[in-house]
């Protein structure tokens, strides 16, 4: 078993609409910062049937396993999708779109940079979108993912924001629920926050494309903001919001 895998077509029905998506996993163990609140603590990855992935993905991680042998397996499984060959022209807007690693990150510099490598050669062979979050951005700036990866920041703290934008990404916000189906505004924070479209009003990941483009979100000073999966008690009690 693999510290990491690729899907070649989703089921996820949160991030699957009119278009085909494919969709990576990686050991949170092996690469998800240890700075992350909620990594065993009320991770979405850790819990429902993507737990199901992630526990084989940690049984095969090895203690002392450094996070760029992650990435490099991130990539190598990305790399070796469809034979090598051309991605298929079933995505939503053409070549199909790829959600990268719906569990884990990239913790280190040089981690981002071999995913942004992935994303290049995705790209290159006709592939739609990439685009992923990350909760590694206090210690991995943006321009480290490259160019073929839209890349936000998690966050579970408005004021965390300047922080986030001084380190080049648009930053996306865990809240408790929703206080609006509109754009609105958080204290300690200027950024105007889209709630995600899939969970007020049930538009795929595919057919909503906002995370799919930070630098368009950046330039309108824009964040996205995901109600808390479950809103269980793991998860609130690491809120500084609502």
């Amino acid at each position: 078993m693999s510290v990491a895998i690729f899907a070649p077509k989703s089921k996820n029905k949160k991030i699957v609409g009119r278009g085909n998506v494919a969709a990576t996993y990686a050991s949170i163990q092996g690469s998800c910062p240890s700075s992350c609140p909620l990594k065993d603590g009320g991770c979405y990855a850790q819990m429902g049937r993507v737990a199901i992935h992630t526990g084989r993905l940690d049984k095969a991680f090895v203690r002392g396993m450094r996070p760029e042998a992650i990435a490099r397996a991130e990539r190598d499984a990305i790399r070796a999708s469809f034979g090598g060959g051309s991605v298929p022209q079933d995505g939503a807007r053409g070549g199909r779109d790829l959600r990268m690693h719906v569990s884990g990150d990239a913790r280190t510099k040089r981690s981002a940079a071999i995913l942004g490598q992935a994303a290049d050669e995705w790209v290159s062979r006709g592939g739609g979108d990439v685009w992923t979050y990350t909760h590694a951005w206090r210690t991995v700036p943006r321009d480290a993912w490259g160019t073929s990866v839209s890349v936000l920041a998690s966050t579970e703290n408005p004021l965390d924001t300047e922080a986030i934008r001084a380190q080049g990404y648009v930053p996306a916000i865990v809240v408790a629920e929703h206080p609006s189906d509109r754009v609105f505004t958080l204290e300690g924070s200027d950024v105007g926050w889209i709630p995600c479209p899939q969970q007020t009003r049930g538009v795929p990941c595919s057919d909503c494309r906002l995370c799919f483009d930070d630098a368009k979100l950046r330039d309108m000073n824009k964040g996205i903001a995901f109600a808390a999966h479950g809103a269980t008690r793991k998860i609130r009690k690491h809120l500084r919001v609502l």
